[in-house]
């Protein structure tokens, strides 16, 4: 994906930049618009590793790391900073697969409209002592011996990447 920034030559920039909005006006954008989003699936102690998140949308489910993407960043800078704060892990190899929409019945604030989400998908290796933040717990390493094991109980989404990132692992 390229990124275009006309006016300012780069993207990075800090006229772009936003403190994060009140929690009450975020309500409400949750509720009425697509949240962009980027995940990663991330090559990590010898296989791909999912969280459980504790929060919903996806809650109690097998996860990989991302979230919201920070305006006026690059994807992959903001990705990065993403997963720093949630697991302490650095990427490297960050390369991007895709995107995908997620779609749940549930959503974060009880607003009853559920999450609308358009994700774009990374994969990439990680390095550093993992440890995750108070969103997620059960940081897992899903080596292809498990992956056959808990595939089924997949969110298709999770199930679909996964299915792309286990052969990298196979061949590492």
């Amino acid at each position: 994906m390229k990124e275009y920034a006309i006016e300012y030559g780069k993207v990075n920039t800090p006229a772009l930049k936003a403190r994060l909005m009140d929690l009450s006006d975020y309500k409400k954008a949750h509720e009425k618009l697509i949240i962009l989003c980027h995940d990663v699936f991330i090559q990590y102690r010898g296989g791909i590793l999912l969280v459980k998140r504790l929060n919903f949308p996806a809650k109690d489910m097998w996860w990989p790391l991302g979230g919201r993407i920070k305006r006026g960043m690059e994807v992959k800078d903001s990705l990065r900073e993403k997963v720093w704060g949630e697991a302490g892990l650095k990427l490297s190899h960050l390369t991007e697969w895709g995107y995908a929409r997620t779609l749940f019945k549930t959503d974060p604030f009880g607003h009853g409209k559920g999450t609308d989400t358009l994700n774009l998908v990374y994969f990439a290796k990680g390095r550093g002592s993992l440890s995750v933040d108070n969103l997620h717990e059960k940081p897992t390493i899903i080596t292809p011996k498990r992956y056959k094991l808990i595939r089924k109980k997949l969110h298709p989404y999770v199930k679909d990447f996964m299915d792309k990132a286990i052969p990298l692992i196979e061949d590492a």
